[in-house]
C-alpha cells in the first residue's frame, strides 16, 4: 500500500483551515492542522513528520516567523519544505514561496506536489 504524503497546515482562521484541508484531502494528501506555531511544534515534537508545511504568518501565540526559526534550528525539521499562506505576504521572510490570501489553487498545489515529492526522495 502506497503511503500518502502528509501536509501540515498552520493557520488560525478556521475557514481557511477547512478550505485548505478539503482541497488537500481531495488530492489524496493526509492533512494535519495546527492553529498556531506552538500547536505545530507540539505536533512535530510528538513525531508528526509532514512532507510539506503551509504556514500563516500572523496568528495568536507563536507566529509563523517563530515557527520557521524553530524549524530552521532543528536539523530534523530544517529540510521540510515550507510555504507561506498569508494575508500579509509582504511580511514573509525571504527564501520561501509565498501565497497571498486569497490564493490561487494551482500554484499552491504545485508547491505541495513538488515539496512532497522532494521529501519522499530524501527519506
Amino acid at each position: 500500500m502506497e503511503q500518502r504524503s502528509r501536509v501540515l497546515i498552520v493557520e488560525d482562521d478556521t475557514d481557511v483551515q477547512l478550505a485548505l484541508a478539503e482541497l488537500l484531502l481531495s488530492q489524496g494528501y493526509h492533512v494535519d492542522v495546527a492553529s498556531n506555531g506552538a500547536d505545530a511544534i507540539e505536533l512535530l515534537e510528538a513525531g508528526t513528520r509532514p512532507d510539506a508545511i503551509l504556514v500563516d504568518l500572523l496568528m495568536p501565540g507563536l507566529v509563523g516567523h517563530e515557527l520557521i526559526e524553530y524549524m530552521q534550528s532543528d536539523r530534523r525539521l530544517a529540510a521540510i519544505p515550507i510555504a507561506i499562506v498569508s494575508a500579509s505576504p509582504h511580511l514573509a521572510p525571504g527564501g520561501y514561496p509565498v501565497f497571498g490570501k486569497p490564493f490561487s489553487i494551482g500554484p499552491l498545489l504545485e508547491f505541495v506536489r513538488r515539496g512532497c515529492a522532494g521529501m519522499s526522495a530524501t527519506t
